[in-house]
């Protein structure tokens, strides 16, 4: 069973969830179960897909969040600078 999906939809989410602007922040959730729902037509309703589609979406959901609080960590620094 391979990682490297679960990585790619967490630098998603930590990407969108830095860069985006707060309305399109969540849109990465839209990859895995786009994936999901095109597995779920091929293999038909199987636990396997279900339970990898959702880890997925925690994960994702888990970068946005990352993402979110080092955009809003970064915001904090550049309003008050802090002097030698």
């Amino acid at each position: 069973m391979g990682i490297t999906a679960y990585v790619l939809f967490l630098l998603a989410g930590v990407g969108f969830g830095f860069a985006a602007p707060l309305k399109w922040r969540w849109l990465p959730l839209l990859f895995p179960l786009v994936l999901g729902i095109f597995a779920l037509m091929k293999y038909g309703l199987d636990a396997s897909v279900l339970i990898r589609l959702i880890v997925a979406l925690i994960i994702t959901a888990a970068g946005i969040l990352v993402g979110s609080v080092i955009d809003a960590r970064s915001g904090e620094g550049s309003e008050n600078p802090r002097y030698a």
